[in-house]
This record gives structure tokens, C-alpha cells and sequence, in this order.
């Protein structure tokens, strides 16, 4: 054989043999991180020292760039007294702000909510008490906090719960749970709901959802088509996870459907819905289901359907996903969606599972549309800290994770993390990164 050929046919063989290496070390890798469940290390982002750091955020602008933001505890002796945070990352979490205080804290708050917009100005909705029970709403452009506007207020002997918020379109929506007083005596949370355009002015209150019976742990999401999407807890036996749609028109109000069970035909109590609605008009929802005879014990569920009907919906168990809750911070499962095109759905979720000493974050993933779903990995460390509030963004390059994590009575914090998306060991292992 001449030399030439001999080189070349040397080159090749050597080539193939790195190209097989490189393949085979990839796949290797990519199963053992599998196996570990892929996550590294989180990193605190709230750095609040011994204060409560609570209800994590994490939201994505279409730049790729990351917001998260959380309620900390405020420098003061009243432990009610809530202020909201916010970091920001535009390298993919490899580097974050500052973290900055946006609400002023001069009155007891306890829950907030945030959305971006189209610019990736960051719209919130909040709960104060400052005797009456009010929602408000403000708004971060550039780095400047501007509006503080009340949205409801109710008298001092009613409640207002759990606000929401979604921009869709040139619209803000806000959705909570408010205390009625019924007339033989009890006093069921109906959903209440208001909207604005552009956040200055908000329409008055009014009845989303009325169905005699409290409803709690409200969601609400968009679709593009600028239509709205809600999904709560009822307070039936077993308790269920309803749903309605609201039809948005700009010259009238929004009108709403009737409400219906997304979690019929299950024997046990359901709670913790969470809603996402896909590019493809596909409203995805999960929730915790307890499971018979086992206290705190909970199956994560999932169901799918199209935006344009309601009439065959069914309620899967995401197989794997029984975990135990310690109540020591999280109560309830509390799943987490995040999208990445019509078939790419990450899942995560708190408990605890085998050997764990306290709660962690699990997660799963499905590249069918949620059709099958990768068996359950953890996603946060074994040790005796309970992590909870799970909160997912997803694009083609990593799944983000933000979560809160309870280290000793007050002392809790938000903790942030990320990995690559699950997928095939082939197609790990021939993605260039």
C-alpha cells in the first residue's frame, strides 16, 4: 500500500476510533448525571442572612435572559412585614445581580406574583393588610419601579388570598381568592378577578367563579390568543382541582366559562394545580393527589387537552412521583410547569422519596407532549434541609430550577439551579456544548 493511502487510511481508523471515544465517554457521562439526576450544586440567591426568604418566581424574557424574585422578610421586628426581591441574570444564571428590594414595606404583606411582558418589564400583584385586606399591583421597567396601584380592598371581616397576574397581549390580569359572606353563615373564597391595560387604571372587581364552595391556590395563564386560563383548589370531598377559560374582548368585559372538574373520577383529595398553555393551544395541568390511607403522602398528576375542548379530560398519575411531605415547609406536593415547544414538558415537585432525610425537588421530563415522562430524578441535595416551591423555566439550552429551602426556624432562602434538558444518551452525546 502506497504511504499516502497508508496515512490517510491511518487518519481514518484513528479518527473513527476518537469519534467513538468521544461518543461513548458523552453517553457515559450523560447516564451518569442521569443517574444523579444531573443537577449541580445550587447557589443561594436571596442572601438574607436568618430572615425568611419565601414563594420563589423564576420567569424568562424571549432574550433568553432569567428574573427571579421572592418575598423576604423586611429588617423589622414585625414578622409579617414582606418585601419583594428581584435578581436578574442575562448569561444563563452563570451570573446574577444584585438582589434589590422593589415594594416599600410599610404595611403587612404576605404573597405576591409576578409576570414579564413583551418588553420584559415585570409586572406583580400583592396582598397587604393594612386592616382592610387589599391586592395591589406595580410594575419594574429598566431597573425603576414605577405604579403602585390598589386593586381590591375588602372590609376588615373579609379576606383576600393568593393573587395572581398574567400579561397577555397589552392586558394585565389578575385573579385571587376573596371571602364572601354567605348567607347561611359560612363564608366560601370565590375567584375574583380584575384587568387593566397598561396597569395605570383597573377595572372594578368582579366574580370569575361562584361555585358556593371556597376555592384557593389560584393559577392563571394565557394562550396566544390572549385568552385567559385559571385553574384552583375546591373545597369539596373529595377536594378537586376546577377549572374555567375566560374569553378576553377589549370593548367588554371578559366572559367565563363555567366552571368544570379537571380532577373527576379520582377517590382522594387533589390540590396544588399548576397551569401552562403551549404555542399549539394545548392547556397542560398538574396537581398533587393524596394517596389512600397515607398521611402527607401525595401522586403527582397531569392532564392535557386542547383549548377548544373540554369534553374528554383525564387526569394521569406521573408514574414514579409518590412522595412523602414532612410539612416542615412545603405542605402539599406543589408541581411546577415549564414549556419548551409543543412536546419538550419539564416537571418538578417537592417531597421526599427512599432514603431522603427531608424534602427535596424532583423532577421529570417529556418529549411527547406528555403522552410518557422520564423516570423521576432529584434535583436537589439529600441532606436534612426540606427544599419546596418549585419554580421551572425551560429553553433549548438548559432547564432553570428556583426553589425555597428551609435551614432552621425563620432562616430559610432562595436557592437557584440549572441543567441540561433530558433527552436521549445519543442525542446528549452528539449535541455540541
Amino acid at each position: 500500500m502506497p504511504f499516502a493511502r497508508r496515512t490517510a487510511s491511518l487518519v481514518v481508523a484513528a479518527a473513527s476510533t476518537l469519534l467513538f471515544l468521544l461518543i461513548a465517554g458523552l453517553t457515559a457521562w450523560a447516564s451518569s448525571l442521569s443517574d444523579e439526576g444531573g443537577w449541580p450544586p445550587a447557589i443561594e440567591l436571596s442572601q438574607s442572612g436568618s430572615s425568611t426568604s419565601r414563594g420563589p418566581t423564576l420567569l424568562q424574557q424571549d432574550d433568553g435572559s432569567l428574573h427571579a424574585f421572592w418575598m423576604q422578610q423586611a429588617a423589622t421586628t414585625d414578622t409579617l412585614r414582606y418585601t419583594v426581591y428581584h435578581a436578574s441574570s442575562a448569561d444563563a444564571g452563570g451570573n446574577w445581580s444584585h438582589t434589590i428590594p422593589l415594594t416599600p414595606t410599610t404595611t403587612d404583606r404576605f404573597e405576591a406574583a409576578a409576570d414579564l411582558d413583551e418588553y420584559g418589564g415585570l409586572r406583580l400583584v400583592w396582598r397587604e393588610s393594612p386592616g382592610e385586606h387589599e391586592v395591589w399591583y406595580g410594575q419594574l421597567w429598566g431597573g425603576n419601579w414605577e405604579e403602585r396601584v390598589r386593586i381590591a380592598a375588602t372590609e376588615s371581616v373579609t379576606n383576600i388570598v393568593g393573587p395572581d397576574v398574567e400579561v397577555a397581549g397589552d392586558w394585565i390580569h389578575a385573579v385571587w381568592s376573596q371571602e364572601t359572606l354567605g348567607e347561611t353563615g359560612s363564608n366560601p373564597y370565590e375567584v375574583f378577578y380584575s384587568r387593566s391595560e397598561g396597569g395605570e387604571v383597573w377595572s372594578a372587581p368582579d366574580l370569575a367563579a361562584a361555585t358556593g364552595r371556597t376555592s384557593l391556590q389560584l393559577r392563571i395563564a394565557a394562550d396566544q390568543h390572549d385568552n385567559l386560563h385559571v385553574v384552583w383548589w375546591e373545597d369539596a370531598k373529595p377536594r378537586e382541582i376546577m377549572y374555567i377559560s375566560g374569553t378576553v374582548y377589549v370593548t367588554t368585559d371578559t366572559v367565563w366559562s363555567t366552571p368544570i372538574t379537571l380532577s373527576w373520577g379520582l377517590s382522594e383529595s387533589a390540590a396544588t394545580p399548576f397551569i401552562a398553555v403551549g404555542s399549539d393551544d394545548v392547556v397542560h395541568v398538574a396537581f398533587g393527589v393524596d394517596v389512600k390511607d397515607q398521611v402527607h403522602v401525595q401522586d403527582v398528576y397531569y392532564t392535557r387537552f386542547p383549548i377548544s375542548d373540554t369534553s374528554n379530560i383525564s387526569a394521569t398519575l406521573i408514574p414514579g412521583s409518590r412522595v412523602d411531605i414532612s410539612q416542615l415547609l412545603p405542605t402539599y406536593a406543589s408541581p411546577a410547569i415549564a414549556l419548551m415547544g409543543p412536546d419538550n414538558l419539564h416537571l418538578a415537585w417537592n417531597g421526599r422519596q427512599g432514603g431522603d432525610y427531608s424534602d427535596r425537588i424532583y423532577y421529570s421530563a417529556s418529549q411527547d407532549g406528555g403522552t410518557t415522562w422520564s423516570d423521576p430524578v432529584p434535583a436537589t441535595l439529600r441532606d436534612s434541609w426540606p427544599d419546596g416551591f418549585a419554580s421551572l423555566a425551560a429553553d433549548g439550552q438548559f432547564v432553570y430550577l428556583l426553589y425555597q429551602q428551609k435551614v432552621s426556624g425563620a432562616d430559610q432562602d432562595i436557592h437557584y439551579t440549572k441543567r441540561f434538558p433530558i433527552r436521549s444518551p445519543l442525542a446528549l452525546a452528539l449535541k455540541a456544548y
